[in-house]
């Protein structure tokens, strides 16, 4: 089982619109899911259990700190996006609250955590790569696996090669760009 170690029920019906009638066992199984996930992924796995061994002992540093209070935000829109595609079902309507939410809403809710959580997965992506004692624990050798050690990344509106190296040329669209 997963343990729930960046938010809970409580804080995402407190920073999202989300109708209340998703029972706790419910939304908590989602926020394991898109944590386990999700935030697994865009972490790394090797970032995202040092990260998971700190909040349990109670050891992060003040810039893991700061990683945590960004993940909280994603991990929200994650498990905030997945409850709004259940509610979207059948099986999630209820008789009180049918007429409350309709798709229109559902949707509008949806399409904003998506342009919101775009922005800030690229934060925490940052936030790792400016992180020197973060960046190493995250592209530890053995974590070649993960989604967020790739070849090459593009983040932002940096380019970040995984080696480090940069041969002071930029192809664009068939044309070369030196730099001195």
């Amino acid at each position: 089982m997963v343990d729930v170690i960046f938010i809970d029920d409580n804080y995402l019906y407190q920073n999202f619109p989300l109708p209340k009638r998703m029972d706790r066992g419910s939304l908590l199984a989602l926020i394991q899911l898109e944590q386990y996930t999700s935030i697994q992924d865009l972490l790394g796995t090797c970032l995202y259990e040092d990260i998971e061994a700190k909040v349990l002992a109670e050891s992060l540093s003040t810039a893991e700190q700061g990683l945590f209070k960004l993940v909280k935000y994603s991990l929200a829109m994650f498990s905030a996006k997945a409850a709004i595609s259940i509610l979207r079902t059948e099986t999630a309507r209820t008789i009180n609250e049918e007429g409350k939410q309709d798709q229109y809403v559902l949707d509008t809710i949806s399409s904003t955590i998506e342009s919101k959580l775009s922005y800030i997965n690229k934060r925490i992506t940052n936030y790792i790569l400016d992180n020197e004692t973060i960046k190493t624990i995250a592209t530890a050798e053995g974590c070649t696996d993960d989604v967020f050690e790739e070849d090459d990344s593009y983040q932002g509106s940096i380019y970040y090669p995984q080696d480090g190296k940069n041969d002071n040329g930029c192809e664009d669209g068939g044309i070369t760009i030196t730099l001195n």
